[in-house]
């Protein structure tokens, strides 16, 4: 069989050009492909032996109780507050013990923890345990992208959308709360690390999953395993959203320390518990057998000098994984996996030449354009895909009129209802959430520079990271075509925490320095909580200058400076 032939087929079974999709109306209108329509379940306190209880379903996460011999140790506690107050309450159903320690198991799920330190227990000491880097990954990771981690994380999760109608978030999209309430850790456990805490013993492995800061906690006297390592769908080793890569060979080692301690009960992060040995061992092993088929054949592709289009559309999975009900592509595709790894491994390069240098996409798209007859024939030619069920040609093929006129009001309405019907089909919610964000996008219902409602990014943290961090911010707010012939330096006084910093503008590159320069051509002294405001843009210069509590060497000079700054 041709390979002509075979992507001819692929694209016939494709659910967005035209091959068979079921699809289900949620209860509140959302359309959404059948394998994505879960059953509503409850919250529920699951007791899975003496000692230990997970509640499930309180959250995206699992929370687990254990029992000490005089206290209770948490693992993991919600990604907000919200949840974490509905866990805690879950918790005073089943024992009123103290909190004696909370483990993270990563950094994504540490936003709840002050939920399980009661108003009056402030002061008492509770152990908050984590792998070493979760306060650093917590605190530090990349806050210069915080918009676009927001922005990108609200598509991912269906943020955007509204809450009833077709177009309608469901599952993790519809979950709200924001407010944070991060506890510091206050240890860092160590690989293969053994404690006893509250007369409980336990140790700890690293396992790296969807962070590298992730844990596993094997409970050698309850033959328990609890881990971050395996989730209830195809684990994301790759994300929409955009994160730094997932490397599977280190996720896929955990997996293997889990078959290894072989336990009577293993608890996921994600989905039920497993409570014999066989049902154990068989989940750990397909688990890390979907990542290890998807890993190879990526790899086996870059060897045969594939490009990873044509690596991601040659993967066939086995039947035994594709049909496991925790390897279903619900939360990701494995295309995009493959595509991920491809881009982890050797980056964007294609290898084909062409690639090096390619034109620019306005001029490709204005040459198709032409090329097809104008853009009035794409828009024709497009509809009429969209009528065949090709959604995803009309959607490409659309894209070079919008490339070269924007505001081409047809040619966004065919695209949206491209990309809609692309979310109605696809099998992934993240899939979907982006789909349709941008279909919204398109017909002008949805502005991504607006935060959705209830979510504001790092969120009550940013404003409490150190100063200097705040003001690193300022090298990647610089506009270099306002400032490109601009070499001045700027002394900034925080003036409540008397502490110099040097803001060198050099012909378009901003440059912070943590000292006051020896050579500077203007000041400004200001409170830091001020300075917050304007480095965080809540505030501008301009309203600000003229209060009492601020001193510039010029005003007039420190607001040009200030506005050649994207605030």
């Amino acid at each position: 069989m041709t390979n002509k032939i075979q992507n001819q087929i692929k694209e016939e079974n494709s659910p967005y050009m035209g091959g068979e999709v079921k699809t289900a109306t949620l209860a509140n209108g959302a359309i959404v492909n059948e394998g994505l329509a879960f059953p509503k379940r409850e919250p529920k306190i699951d007791e899975i032996r003496d000692g230990i209880t997970m509640l499930k379903r309180f959250s995206l996460d699992n929370t687990v109780i254990i029992e000490g011999k005089e206290g209770v140790i948490v693992w993991d506690t919600g990604g907000h507050m919200e949840a974490g107050k509905r866990k805690y309450q879950a918790l005073r159903e089943i024992t009123n013990k103290p909190v004696k320690a909370i483990i993270y198991s990563h950094n994504h799920y540490t936003m709840g923890a002050k939920a399980f330190v009661p108003e009056g227990e402030e002061g008492k000491e509770i152990q908050v345990l984590s792998h070493p880097d979760v306060h650093k990954n917590r605190t530090n990771s990349a806050i210069e992208l915080d918009p676009a981690a927001t922005r990108n994380g609200a598509m991912h999760f269906g943020s955007y959308l509204p809450s009833t109608g077709p177009d309608a978030h469901f599952g993790s999209g519809a979950e709200g709360g924001s407010k944070a309430g991060y506890i510091e850790p206050t240890y860092g456990v160590q690989d293969g690390e053994k404690m006893n805490i509250d007369g409980v013993e336990m140790q700890f492995f690293y396992t790296p999953s969807d962070t590298y800061d992730s844990l596993t906690l094997w409970l050698p006297n309850y033959d328990t395993v609890i881990t971050n390592s395996i989730w209830n769908v195809f684990p994301n080793m790759y994300t929409l959203r955009g994160q730094p890569y997932r490397d599977p060979k280190g996720w896929i080692k955990g997996i293997d320390i889990i078959r290894e301690l072989n336990p009577q009960y293993l608890i996921p992060e994600h989905g039920n518990a497993r409570r014999t040995k066989e049902e154990s061992y068989q989940l750990a092993t397909n688990y890390r057998d979907g990542m290890a088929f998807i890993y190879a054949h990526a790899v086996r592709g870059i060897n045969k000098g594939l490009k990873p289009d044509e690596i991601a559309d040659s993967l066939e999975f086995p039947d035994h994984l594709a049909n496991h009900p925790w390897l279903k592509e619900s939360y990701g595709e494995l295309k995009h996996h493959v595509k991920g790894i491809y881009s982890g491994l050797i980056g964007w390069f294609t290898l084909d030449a062409a690639d090096i240098n390619p034109v620019s996409i306005p001029f490709r798209s204005e040459r198709i354009v032409n090329g097809f007859g104008g853009a009035n024939k794409i828009i024709d030619l497009s509809n009429k895909a969209l009528d065949d069920k090709e959604y995803a040609w009309a959607a490409e093929l659309i894209t070079h009129v919008l490339n070269i006129d924007p505001d081409n009001q047809k040619a966004r309405q065919i695209k949206a209802n491209a990309l809609r019907q692309m979310g109605y089909a696809t099998p992934a919610s993240s899939s979907r959430g982006f789909y349709l964000t941008h279909a919204l996008v398109l017909e002008g219902k949805v502005d991504l520079n607006q935060t959705p409602h209830g979510l504001t990014g790092l969120g009550d943290g940013i404003e409490k990271l150190p100063v200097e961090q705040l003001m690193k911010l300022l090298e990647y707010k610089i506009d270099p075509v306002s400032a490109k012939n601009i070499d001045k330096v700027m002394v900034i006084t925080l003036s409540d925490l008397k502490q110099d910093f040097g803001l060198h503008v050099r012909k378009g590159i901003a440059e912070v320095s943590n000292h006051k320069p020896k050579k500077f051509d203007m000041t400004i002294e200001l409170p830091s909580e001020i300075w917050k405001e304007i480095a965080l843009g809540k505030t501008k210069i301009e309203d600000v200058v003229s209060q009492d509590q601020i001193r510039s060497s010029d005003i007039k000079e420190t607001i040009q400076f200030f506005n050649l700054f994207e605030m």
